[in-house]
């Protein structure tokens, strides 16, 4: 099927190589999140595209499923990524003989990551019953992020998450919902 339809090939980059995606939204859509940001994508069988993959056209979109057609077409469920962040982790200096120097703080582990993060509504809550009391955003991340969970021993604190310039707290990083994707809870950060 992916063949017949050559007229509506857009090029694209999947997770740092060349392919070819055929987009369309998702039909049944019904809501603002499921019109705007709810895509399907059919690739050819060749598709080098896994779930968790990144696609870069003129949007970017994270690879939320995948499943072969019948004629091994890879059909996808993707979602349009809407937030640029920045990972800090609390760090000390220490100097030649690990004596502490100044204060601890927030250093930049990673930056300029494109992912997919939704506001915590009434609606959300009940669509995702695994959701703490204090959560305020969710986000998709891909697994390659250096985000680690607040229980982590090598931390201090946990996580901060910076998305325009505010700061978030990480309070769960969920590596089993989504194959090959992190679902993170953050809540916000008031140090």
């Amino acid at each position: 099927m992916f063949y017949e339809f050559s007229h509506r090939h857009t090029t694209c980059v999947v997770d740092g190589n060349e392919d070819t995606v055929i987009l369309s939204r998702e039909t049944k859509a019904t809501t603002v999140m499921g019109k705007e940001y709810v895509y399907n994508g059919l690739f050819s069988p060749d598709s080098l595209v896994e779930r968790g993959s990144l696609v870069r056209t003129e949007d970017t979109f994270l690879v939320q499923t995948i499943r072969n057609t019948v004629d091994t077409d890879k059909y996808c469920s993707l979602i349009k990524t809407n937030a640029t962040i920045q990972v800090q982790r609390f760090t000390q200096e220490y100097d030649d003989y690990d004596n502490p120097k100044g204060k601890p703080v927030f250093v930049s582990v990673e930056s300029d990551v494109v992912g997919f993060a939704q506001h915590v509504s009434a609606q959300l809550k009940q669509e995702e019953p695994g959701l703490l009391p204090t959560t305020s955003l969710v986000l998709l991340l891909q697994t390659n992020v250096d985000v680690k969970e607040p229980s982590d021993p090598e931390l201090a604190q946990p996580d901060r998450i910076v998305i325009t310039g505010k700061n978030y707290q990480v309070d769960v990083v969920d590596r089993i919902k989504y194959p090959n994707l992190l679902f993170v809870q953050l809540c916000e950060d008031r140090r």
